[in-house]
């Protein structure tokens, strides 16, 4: 009697023992290639990657220094299509989103096999109502950073995302089977070269001496800026008003109006103005403007009534000093409103 209950303890032991293997097993391939962090996503993939004619094998598992992926990511530069887009170079990732990116890179990398390449996606918050995403996969080949996107300031909504990730373990998206994007293509920087016959592949020189120094601190992302509340731009901006004539004792509007005197001459259509003279200038950066026109339909229309700001808005969209898409975002946001 004593002998059976001794073969089935060891039967139960070994069973136990079975499942917590096949459990690990199931984690490890579930789990151990994802880190996340938020809404980022960074992933191994098992992609086949063409150059020159033939699949290669990735020089991975590999250690970078993190003020060069830093350094990498934050001179990745981009340009909108489009005859309506201005052009000029905008980058990719926003200083928040390179801060999570980065810890998550430098340790896929670090496991990377060489069939694998590093997928990475992100979501920067945008000043108005929606996401942008970024989608796209990296990798070292001979010693070069190699990057190639799908997704670009791609424009999500909550309902995007969230289908996103209900599709992301099933949908295995290649960026480096896709040669160009109707919206926008890369714009390389120092160091930096693209991949022939592709708009959305950089080869990335990573020996480049503008990899290799210490990482600039800047002053702030655009978000947190706002959530400040104050800049160097809004204090440039006060003298500049100043120098114009535009200060002196000020007396709280009658509300009567109110709205007859800003159709008349639009404050915020102003200062729009004197900030793209601004960038025209040289004096501030296009991330100050974007930061400032976004502060400003945040904040600087709330004495105004839905009707009037949705005519303000048009106007600005018209004179050219918000885009379509602030214009859409905005005129959203004030119809739930209404």
């Amino acid at each position: 009697m004593q002998l059976i209950n001794n073969c089935r303890w060891k039967q139960t032991i070994l069973l136990i023992g079975i499942i917590c293997v096949i459990s690990v097993r199931e984690f490890r391939e579930t789990h151990a290639d994802t880190y996340t962090d938020g809404q980022i996503i960074v992933k191994h993939e098992e992609l086949k990657v063409k150059k020159n004619g033939r699949h290669i094998q990735c020089d991975h598992p590999y250690k970078f220094q993190e003020n060069v992926i830093t350094n990498a990511l934050s001179n990745i530069y981009f340009e909108e299509k489009g005859l309506l887009k201005k052009k000029r170079a905008l980058r990719v990732f926003q200083d928040d989103e390179i801060r999570k990116l980065v810890p998550l890179i430098l340790q896929a990398f670090s496991v990377a096999t060489p069939s694998q390449v590093i997928a990475i996606s992100s979501y920067s918050e945008r000043l108005l109502l929606t996401d942008q995403q970024n989608y796209g996969i990296v990798f070292i080949l001979d010693h070069s950073l190699n990057i190639a996107f799908s997704r670009v300031h791609m424009l999500q909504t909550y309902n995007d995302t969230m289908s996103e990730k209900k599709q992301y373990t099933t949908k295995k998206e290649n960026p480096a089977q896709i040669k160009h994007s109707r919206f926008w293509k890369l714009i390389p920087a120092a160091g930096q070269r693209l991949e022939s016959n592709h708009e959305n592949w950089l080869v990335i020189d990573l020996s480049d001496k503008i990899y290799q120094q210490p990482v600039i601190q800047r002053t702030g992302t655009i978000d947190e800026k706002i959530k400040v509340g104050t800049s160097e731009l809004d204090t440039r901006l006060k003298k500049l008003e100043e120098k114009m004539g535009g200060t002196g004792e000020t007396h709280a509007p009658n509300p009567s109006t109110l709205v007859k005197e800003n159709r008349q001459e639009s404050k915020i259509k102003n200062k729009l103005m004197l900030l793209r003279e601004m960038v025209d200038e040289g004096i501030v950066s296009a991330e100050d403007y974007d930061y400032k026109k976004a502060k400003i339909l945040r904040e600087a229309m709330g004495n105004l009534g839905i009707k009037e700001q949705l005519q303000e808005i048009r106007d600005l969209k018209t004179e050219g000093l918000i885009t379509d898409t602030d214009y859409t975002e905005k005129k959203k946001e004030l119809l739930d409103q209404f």
